[in-house]
């Protein structure tokens, strides 16, 4: 599916200004001591490696995946989906389940926040090719301010209509949440985004 495509070309991208493996950390040991934001640090949020916890998400979105432990590489994910599934076949001719609303959230280290900086342009530059944008902006939830792209996908081999990405650095995380939403989907992606981003947390071991 050209989603995953388009998820191993960011990651590659990262790579090139500068992703580093790091501290050996597993989800559910070594939490971190507290939330940047000031809540205390709950060991039931969905983790992405030792940078980031998520509150489950409310709108029907069930967890589906998450990478829960570092990778030699320190690039974590996590999906959730909303919604039916259908067979889709992609552009490579792989019939593959797709669904009403996916909510994907990548969190990738580099070598410092410069680099990450760089990655999080890089990769606004490739959604702003591939989509068209119809709107952006800037918002801020629990301390932490995001970079928004609004767009239509608007592609023959893309089963998704539209979505919304929020963009952030956090020490020396490069960090994205995707929502993409079929025609299907009655829900507002915006909405739901920012519901999304008021359930992160990020670490006050790491800024």
């Amino acid at each position: 599916m050209k989603k995953k495509t388009t998820i191993i070309l960011l990651v590659a991208l990262c790579l090139v200004v500068g992703v580093i493996a790091a501290m050996y950390f597993k989800a559910g040991s070594d939490l971190p001591s507290a939330a940047a934001d000031g809540a205390a640090w709950d060991a039931g949020w969905e983790m992405l490696g030792p940078v980031l916890g998520v509150e489950a998400p409310e709108n029907g979105f069930t967890l589906q995946d998450n990478s829960a432990v570092l990778t030699a590489d320190d690039i974590f994910y996590a999906t959730w989906t909303a919604g039916d599934s259908q067979p889709y076949t992609n552009e490579d001719g792989d019939e593959v389940q797709v669904y009403d609303a996916q909510l994907y959230l990548l969190a990738v280290g580099c070598a410092d926040a410069e680099n990450a900086h760089k990655a999080i342009g890089q990769w606004t530059d490739r959604e702003s090719a591939a989509y068209s944008i119809r709107d952006t902006g800037t918002e801020s939830y629990n301390g932490q301010t995001y970079d928004l792209l609004y767009y239509d996908c608007g592609s023959d081999t893309n089963p998704y209509d539209r979505g919304v990405t929020a963009f952030a650095v956090y020490g020396s995380y490069a960090l994205s949440a995707e929502l993409t939403c079929r025609d299907t989907f009655i829900g507002d992606e915006a909405a739901i985004l920012a519901d999304v981003l008021s359930r992160c947390h990020y670490s006050a071991d790491i800024g």
